[in-house]
């Protein structure tokens, strides 16, 4: 069974509104998302720039020029708009990394290099949704994962329980695994950070949803399951589940082991297995859709109440056009200028762009929601429950209270919904909690990005006119 099919009742343990499920594709929230997620299979089967001469994806496309990485970006861009941009881990995100990684696994080492290759080439064979996890639990920033776990801690991390000769058994804990229920494998492994003394949670390796005592444990979804699809509209079909996932004694077989005790190869291990750069690339494509569609709805808010007129409204759009044109156009420049790297096999998109688009989208789709939420706002609050329309008594009168020169009732409400779902449902807030984490603090990109920029022609005029100056 996979995501490819859609039956992904195989035993998976998924826990989900205080119990465990024991058809996860009998609960709504589950259907409606996983379908979204499967129109991408069929756009690989109707739309030839989808697939490449071989029938496998062009996900999986090894990039050799700054055109390939175009020819991506297209790919990216079509799968981001079937869910509007609001999910961010469809199978493209790992699937670009995946494209890429087997070049890179020699950095690995023995045998962790061959097992890389043959499971990156399982996931191009049998197309498989691929989500990941990475995050620890937020237990206490001021000790090390090891001293956790000396104090009785078992979940703070993923560690290693028992080695065994044909594996480990591992356990621990993974948050913020968004889209893991509906995933066929997730990759595990840590961002850098670990400490020496951390052995036992260096790890890097794939485990399927089904295996023996793989837990996953599901945030509240965002549509109050009695809802009309019509007042949440985005939140009933595009509500992309984050799970905590809890490794109960897991068995992971060697060959499914990508990094396994070696503390300083899982620090290195996102970016130099090629992973981070790669899906960098898609989640900002993906973070131009969903910004593009939430300027569309900005504007279209302030044509259809009538605020278009004001001088004041039309600076505004202009900051979010303008705001939006620079974005698309970094993302562009981190293609053109990107470099070979593997010995001139892989060409590899500017790093140092996408860290600014990455910094940068943050405030900017934080500005285009703010926009949403004023243009909305009483509009917004006051529409009753779409339902109430077909009241035999009172919808008569509300659809003559609620239209417009602009809007008959039932547009309007449905355009308020979406403006609603957008900035101020819970749907709207997971969305920019998200797009404000996801890809680490801003803060911190911000520093990373001013130490690695490369100013050294900036300096060298500087040197110069201070030499002047001294003459």
């Amino acid at each position: 069974m996979t995501t490819k099919n859609g039956n992904l009742d195989d035993g998976r343990a998924v826990y989900f509104a205080g119990g465990k499920l024991s058809a996860l594709t009998e609960v709504p929230v589950f259907v409606r998302t996983l379908a979204t997620i499967q129109k991408y299979y069929t756009l690989r089967a109707e739309d030839p720039e989808m697939s490449l001469s071989d029938g496998t994806s062009t996900l999986f496309k090894l990039p050799r020029s700054a055109a390939d990485l175009t020819t991506k970006r297209r790919a990216y861009e079509k799968i981001a708009r079937l869910s509007y941009g609001m999910l961010g881990r469809t199978p493209d995100f790992v699937d670009s990394g995946v494209a890429v990684v087997a070049e890179y696994a020699s950095v690995l080492g023995a045998p962790f290099a061959a097992h890389v290759k043959k499971w990156a080439s399982r996931v191009v064979r049998e197309d498989l949704f691929v989500s990941h996890a990475i995050q620890n639990p937020q237990k206490d920033r001021s000790k090390s994962l090891s001293a956790l776990l000396a104090d009785g801690d078992e979940f703070a991390g993923v560690w290693i329980k028992e080695r065994l000769p044909d594996g480990v058994i591992v356990r621990g804990a993974k948050q913020v695994s968004t889209l893991a229920p509906l995933a066929d494998e997730l990759l595990i492994f840590n961002l850098p950070g670990l400490l020496p003394e951390d052995e036992k949670f260096a790890l890097a390796f794939v485990v399927p949803l089904d295996a023996p005592g793989m837990k996953t444990i599901c945030r509240k979804p965002t549509m109050p399951d009695d809802a009309d699809l019509r007042d949440y509209p985005l939140s009933g079909s595009f509500d992309e589940m984050d799970a905590v996932t809890i490794f109960d004694d897991v068995f992971v077989p060697n060959e499914a082991l990508f990094v396994c005790g070696d503390v300083a190869m899982s620090n290195a291990f996102f970016e130099a297995s090629g992973l981070f750069v790669h899906t960098a690339h898609q989640d900002e494509v993906r973070g131009v859709v969903k910004l593009e569609f939430a300027t569309a709805l900005a504007v279209r808010l302030a044509e259809k109440l009538g605020l278009i007129g004001f001088a004041r409204v039309q600076e505004m759009l202009g900051e979010l056009s303008v705001n939006l044109e620079l974005i698309r156009a970094a993302v562009v420049a981190s293609e053109v200028t990107g470099h070979l790297e593997c010995a001139g096999r892989v060409f590899t998109p500017n790093m140092q762009t996408l860290l600014a688009v990455r910094a940068s989208l943050t405030s900017y789709y934080d500005e285009v929601v703010r926009v949403i939420a004023e243009f909305s706002s009483g509009s917004a609050v006051g529409i009753p429950d779409f339902r109430t329309f077909e009241h035999a008594e009172i919808g008569t009168l509300v659809s003559s209270a609620l239209t417009s020169a602009h809007l008959d009732a039932k547009e309007r409400a449905l355009l308020m919904n979406l403006a609603w779902d957008v900035s101020a449902s819970s749907f709207g807030q997971r969305q920019r909690t998200y797009e404000f984490l996801h890809g680490g603090n801003p803060f911190v990109i911000k520093t990373q990005h001013w130490l690695t920029e490369d100013l050294s022609a900036g300096s060298a005029m500087l040197d110069e006119i201070l030499r002047t100056c001294q003459r």
